[in-house]
Formats: structure tokens, C-alpha cells, sequence
């Protein structure tokens, strides 16, 4: 509950309040909480899932959504295929649901952190197996705060 809080407060000091803001914040924490204690989620998730797209408006243009999506899905897709035990069918989707509300950009940012987040746990923990979805969460959490700014100090600093 802490780490509920301490995320309202930190997106608030942010992001101007708004319900949907509030929303998306608890659906990222309990995402992430049920995937850090069991590793499964169960499919009445897409309900929350669509709440989640029908009243939280994003900014991002349909096209580019649409498009990050449906490469979301093919890599993670593939990905699942030829190695099932590497990537959970939660995993797959929530990439694909995740990279059509946020877009290319911020869920290159979110995808980036969360990678680094599951390498930190694989070393600190010291175990193979990860709750991949808990990093997502905290990636898109991040990447919807500040996605845009980190993507472009990126940009910038690379090229």
C-alpha cells in the first residue's frame, strides 16, 4: 500500500490530478502486484484493460498506435512461438495493449526500463524466472510520466 501511495504522490506532483490519471495508476499497480505474487493473470483482465482505453484518453495519433501495436505483437508473437517458455501469453498481450495506448515512442522507453528492471531482478534474486509484467508496469508507469522527455534526451544523446 505504501508503494501505491508513494506512486499517486510522485504522478501527482507530475501529472495534473485527473480520474483517468488515477485510473491508469491502479491499474498499473495491481497489474504489476498480481503478476509479482502469482506470475499468472487471469483473462478478466481485459475488462479493466478496455475501461482502461475507453476512458483514459491518450494523445497519441490512431495510426501510430495501430502500427505500434501490431509490431509489438509480431516481435513478441514470434517470439512466443518459437520459444514458449521464454514469454507468457500475458506477456504478448500486454505488450500489444500497452504499445497501442502509449505509442512508439513512449513504449520504447517503457520497454527499455523494463528490461533493465528484469535484469536487476535476475541478478539480484539470482533466479531465471522473473515477473516480466511487474517491470512493464513500472516501464509504462515511467514512460507515460515522462516517455516523451526520456525519448528525446536519448535521441539527442545518440545521435
Amino acid at each position: 500500500m505504501k508503494t501505491l501511495f508513494l506512486m499517486l504522490i510522485i504522478t501527482f506532483l507530475i501529472k495534473p490530478f485527473q480520474l483517468s490519471t488515477v485510473y491508469f495508476v491502479l491499474f498499473l499497480y495491481f497489474l504489476a502486484k498480481k503478476d509479482y505474487e502469482t506470475m499468472y493473470i487471469e483473462k478478466y483482465w481485459i475488462i479493466p484493460s478496455f475501461l482502461l482505453l475507453c476512458f483514459c484518453s491518450s494523445y497519441v495519433p490512431l495510426f501510430n498506435r495501430v502500427c505500434t501495436s501490431l509490431v509489438f505483437l509480431l516481435v513478441s508473437g514470434t517470439i512466443k512461438m518459437i520459444k514458449p517458455d521464454w514469454i507468457g501469453s500475458a506477456d504478448v498481450c500486454f505488450l500489444t495493449f500497452f504499445g497501442f495506448y502509449l505509442g512508439i515512442e513512449r513504449m520504447l522507453v517503457a520497454l527499455y526500463i523494463s528490461v533493465l528492471l528484469g535484469f536487476i531482478w535476475i541478478l539480484y534474486k539470482k533466479k531465471h524466472i522473473l515477473p516480466y509484467l511487474s517491470c512493464l508496469s513500472i516501464g509504462v508507469w515511467i514512460a507515460y510520466l515522462k516517455g516523451y522527455t526520456i525519448f528525446y534526451f536519448l535521441m539527442n544523446l545518440f545521435s
